[in-house]
Parts: structure tokens; C-alpha cells; sequence
């Protein structure tokens, strides 16, 4: 038992609980856990991504938005730099191109404005295409990753996105800030018609899962397809104390504002049927099947749900859109008491953890662009913005 980890309290305390639920307790141990593969940082290459978004931050003469950040936290680091280097060749509208991703970016994560409303769609919508059925019968009736019946199927790229066709945010900020190659495939999926309710855009979760999946709570980092499959690696994401259209300000680091500083990943809610717990690396495997999940959907989440949980995207509330207008100057939009209550909150724990030291500032980023891109190791691949 020494070897186990266990000591004499856990010992009495296994033996209690096969006292007052003996079943329980078998069903916990006969649950295998699923494999579980490494897990990288929250945000890697954090160092180039710093000095990138510093470049993007000079091309727009201005502080640029949470959602913007989030975009440059994720996306290929490659992608980036060419990106910049794009619209670097139009120096006399670099400017303004800047300040136009600043506004078209949010849409592409489902952030309205007072001439794009949301359109809601009816349940009965959904459920008469028979997608729930589909998605759930090709699943077994369970939920893909507890194990436990009576699953919902939860769209992979949202239904209302698919349905309204009002795609030409998500164009954008995939054909800015992501490879031809990429926004091709990911295009060629998501714009085909019957993609909506088709089940390579769904799978099985339970009720709770399938709530935290639409609210950016964990995402699915597709890994690889074989003959048996597409194995996905489970990450609980972080809540975010930003909000989309929040300004980044340079006299701060990026990371502290978004509250990112520790680099690690969120928080472990939930667990299976038996009760071992859902964590972070664990791997699922979907079955080979005429309709599995479509990889280059499951792509898209990947990169779709990250930026938005960096951002703060799930947490936007109809108060905080109602005053937005796209016609306002973009600097006017950029305060939130609530979001900068909560940034104060966190620097001032850093600062308590770290005896008053303040890490990442501008002062201490300082440097050449290319001298730190120059003295950075390649992106690791499987990680964040990998894909």
C-alpha cells in the first residue's frame, strides 16, 4: 500500500464507503479512466505572441480589443506573421484595417450589435430535422464522454450561425488571421447547406455537459484520424474576467489582464457515471462511423471556443451589447467597470503572491520585434493554436 499513495485515513475511508454503498464503490473502480496524453500550457510560444500582438497593437495606433488578444493567443504563430505582414503593405490603411477586425471579429463568435441581432431559433426547429436522433443513435444513447443515457446532441458549429447564413464575420477572421489552406476547409464544411442539422456537426452530451460546451466551459482538441476514428483531447477552459470589446492597454501585461499569468488550464468540473473525474488531457475516441463528427468542424470548435473563453465572449449579457454601435469610434467602446473590477482583483493577487513584483510589462517586454521572434523556439505543435 506504501507504493499506492494511500495512507491508513483513505484506507478507512474506502472501507466506510464499501460499508454504506458497496456498489457505488465497485462501479467507481471497474471505471477505467480514459487514456490521457500530455498537456501543454494554456497559451504557448507566449513570447512571440506578446511581441505579434504588440505589432498588431502599432499597425492600429491604439490599444485593440479583448477579442483581438484572444484571436493572437490562438491562432497558428506562423498565421500571425504573415497576417501582419499583410497588412503591413498598406502602411497608410493599416489603421483602419485594424479597426475594421476590431468590429468584425466579435460577430464571428456570436457577439451581436444593434445592426446584427441574434436571431432565435425555435426548438422545434431543431428537433423536426431528426439531427437529435441521428446524432444519438449513432452515439449508442449515451453521453460520449460520462458514459451516462438519455444524452442531448449538441451541435459542433452552432445551429443559429449555420441557419441565419451570417457567416461573413466568421469569413473574415478565419481568411485574416488563419492560412487559404485552412479557411478553405474550414469554409467548405460550414457553408455547405445541409451541414446544420447534419450529424457530423453534432454529438452526444448530458444535459450539464452540453450547457458548458455552448458556453465555452471545456473544448475538444481533435488529435488525429485513423481507420478507427477521430481522437479528440478533453481541456477545461478558463473563465475569463474580460469582455470582447474590452481595450488591452500597453501599460500592462496582456496576460495579467486576461488573467492568464499561471498559463494553466481551467478548472475540473465534472465527472463520469462511476464518478471518476473528466480532467484535463484525457482522450475519447468517436468511432468510425458513415457520419462521425466532421474533423474540420471539430477544428473550428477547437480554435472557436478558446478564443471565446479568453475573451469573455460566453459571459456577454444583453445589457453589455445593447449599448453597442458599430458606429461609434471603436477607443469609446473599450471600458467595462465590471471587467476592470476584475482585473484589479487579479493584479492585486499577483502582486501579494509575488511580493509586488509585476510581470510582462511593457518595460520589461521591451525589445525588437524580430529580435524576439529571432530568440524564440519554433510553436510546439498540439498545443494551443496548433491548428
Amino acid at each position: 500500500m506504501a507504493d499506492s499513495g494511500l495512507g491508513s485515513q483513505h484506507i478507512a475511508k474506502l472501507i466506510t464507503a464499501a460499508h454504506y454503498d458497496r456498489e457505488g464503490l465497485v462501479q467507481f473502480l471497474d471505471d477505467n479512466p480514459p487514456p490521457h496524453e500530455p498537456v501543454v500550457d494554456y497559451i504557448t510560444d507566449t513570447e512571440v505572441r506578446r511581441a505579434l500582438f504588440d505589432r498588431y497593437r502599432t499597425l492600429r495606433q491604439g490599444d485593440p480589443p479583448a477579442v483581438i488578444l484572444a484571436v493572437f493567443m490562438v491562432a497558428p504563430v506562423g498565421d500571425l506573421r504573415d497576417c501582419l505582414e499583410r497588412i503591413n503593405q498598406y502602411p497608410p490603411n493599416a489603421k483602419f484595417v485594424c479597426r475594421d477586425l476590431d468590429r468584425e471579429v466579435p460577430g464571428a463568435l456570436g457577439v451581436s450589435n444593434l445592426n446584427e441581432p441574434g436571431m432565435p431559433v425555435a426548438q422545434t426547429t431543431v428537433t423536426g430535422s431528426g439531427f437529435a436522433e441521428r446524432v444519438k443513435t449513432r452515439d449508442g444513447h449515451v453521453c460520449l464522454f460520462s458514459g451516462t443515457s438519455d444524452p442531448e446532441a449538441a451541435h459542433i458549429f452552432p445551429f443559429s450561425a449555420s441557419k441565419n447564413k451570417n457567416l461573413g464575420s466568421l469569413n473574415d477572421m478565419v481568411s485574416v488571421f488563419w492560412s487559404h489552406e485552412k479557411e478553405m476547409a474550414w469554409r467548405r464544411m460550414y457553408e455547405q447547406a445541409s451541414i446544420a442539422n447534419s450529424a457530423k456537426n453534432g454529438i452526444s452530451l448530458n444535459r450539464q455537459l452540453h450547457f458548458w460546451f455552448n458556453r465555452a466551459v471545456f473544448a475538444l482538441e481533435p488529435l488525429r484520424k485513423t481507420q478507427e476514428g477521430i481522437t479528440v483531447k478533453w481541456h477545461w477552459l478558463k473563465k475569463s474576467p474580460l469582455l470582447p470589446r474590452f481595450k488591452i492597454h500597453s501599460h500592462e501585461d496582456i496576460l495579467l489582464q486576461a488573467g492568464l499569468v499561471d498559463l494553466n488550464w481551467g478548472q475540473e468540473l465534472a465527472h463520469r457515471e462511476s464518478g471518476v473525474k473528466i480532467r484535463n488531457g484525457q482522450t475519447f475516441l468517436f468511432r468510425q462511423h458513415a457520419e462521425m463528427p466532421s474533423w474540420e468542424l471539430l477544428e473550428l470548435q477547437w480554435n472557436l471556443l478558446r478564443i471565446s473563453a479568453i475573451c469573455g465572449a460566453a459571459e456577454v449579457k444583453d445589457d453589455y451589447e445593447r449599448y453597442y454601435d458599430p458606429n461609434e469610434d471603436p477607443d469609446e467602446l473599450g471600458y467595462h467597470e465590471g471587467v476592470a473590477a476584475k482585473q484589479n482583483a487579479i493584479i492585486e493577487e499577483y502582486q501579494r503572491h509575488n511580493k509586488g513584483k509585476l510581470v510582462g510589462t511593457d518595460e520589461d517586454n521591451a525589445g525588437d520585434w524580430g529580435e524576439v521572434e529571432k530568440s524564440t523556439s519554433p510553436p510546439v505543435s498540439g498545443g494551443s493554436g496548433s491548428t
